[in-house]
């Protein structure tokens, strides 16, 4: 693949799923389909991130504690992490049955490599397919899933930039602010690199049994057709085609990158810089850290997954080849709770620190 987002593991982890039902190597004819290492690995990014970031407490008690919960909410790199939502949308879209049936059909219309091509070149073919819309409904709430609940820990973040203005702590200069700003940037530049365990998380989160109920069919999650959700069902198709593993992986390109999402990734990483870099209390690090690590990149996955847009908020600082890819399992089967199975690791990882 030509992005370097992608270029971030090396080696297959194989999933087992519950019930004695493995998902394991291809190769063994069991259910499953595979999908590139790297691909995989910006899904694990987008997982890891809003898991953690989502986690963040709201309550304050000195500076080393706003630089810590800083550095977590600001661990992510916007390519990867704007891929990673294409690729865990996906993932949950190849739990719906619906679709994988309708993928079948049609290649007995058109030859499977026809569809292929068509759908490397316009992502936004794969509505011809029967089911489609269910897939992306799935697609966009595991996206939404992610994005909401990253959204209420923002509010409250940004809240006790306020209320923490009482404690004389807050008050106090940011020590070492350059070195602070250059720490962040370093950490939104690292791609990231999942461990095993990370990969069993995002194969648990994206393959909920819900993961596409309650959303888009009926209109409470917004529309469900988005250039993320549509994208997220077009990697699926191709994965069920055969053509998203490590041997497709450069024809993804297409596939794997949405500019507006993109762009809006990036607007908030550069808010976040220049929010940082006029900062001079705590309690201002704070507000940064709510409004443009945390909000802007909720408000981004948010929109990606088709959810109304917030109203506009003042944004003032506050003043006083061992195997052909990853294995993921398709049609609502669900992974075990256990570390996935390792051929030979995924490397060290070098996930937001803890």
């Amino acid at each position: 693949m030509k992005n370097p987002v992608l270029w971030a593991t090396t080696a297959l982890v194989a999933v087992i799923a519950a019930s004695g039902f493995a998902v394991a190597r291809q190769e063994r004819g069991e259910p499953g389909v595979s999908l590139a290492r790297d691909v995989v690995a910006a899904a694990s990014a987008f997982e890891t991130y809003t898991r953690g970031a989502g986690t963040i407490s709201a309550a304050f008690e000195n500076g080393g504690g706003v630089a810590d919960a800083l550095a977590k909410g600001s661990a992510y790199q916007p390519e990867q992490l704007e891929a990673g939502m294409i690729a865990y949308g996906a993932i949950a879209a190849l739990q719906e049955q619906t679709f994988i049936d309708g993928v079948r059909r049609a290649t007995r219309d058109t030859p499977p490599e026809v569809l292929v091509a068509r759908l490397e070149n316009d992502p936004e073919s794969v509505i011809d397919i029967e089911g489609v819309g269910a897939a992306a409904g799935r697609a966009q709430a595991a996206l939404l899933s992610r994005g909401a609940p990253l959204g209420v820990t923002a509010r409250a973040v940004k809240q006790a930039a306020y209320d923490i203005q009482h404690q004389n702590w807050s008050k106090d200069p940011i020590s070492d602010g350059a070195g602070r700003l250059a720490r962040v940037k370093a950490m939104s530049a690292a791609f990231f690199s999942p461990g095993a365990d990370d990969a069993g998380r995002l194969i648990q989160a994206a393959t909920a049994p819900d993961g596409g109920r309650g959303f888009g069919g009926d209109g409470e999650g917004g529309a469900v057709f988005t250039p993320v959700t549509v994208r997220a069902a077009a990697l699926a198709a191709l994965a069920l085609l055969g053509a998203a593993d490590d041997e497709h992986v450069d024809g993804l390109d297409n596939i794997m990158r949405e500019e507006k999402s993109a762009d809006c990734m990036k607007m908030a990483k550069l808010n976040l810089y220049q929010c940082l870099a006029v900062a001079g209390p705590q309690y201002e690090d704070v507000f940064c850290l709510g409004q443009h690590a945390l909000s802007d990149t909720a408000q981004c996955v948010n929109t990606a997954a088709g959810a109304p847009r917030a109203p506009a908020q003042s944004v003032a600082i506050p003043v006083a080849r061992r195997a052909p890819g990853f294995v993921i399992p398709v049609g609502g089967q669900v992974a075990a709770a256990g570390a996935p199975e390792s051929a030979g690791g995924w490397g060290p990882s070098s996930a937001y620190p803890q």
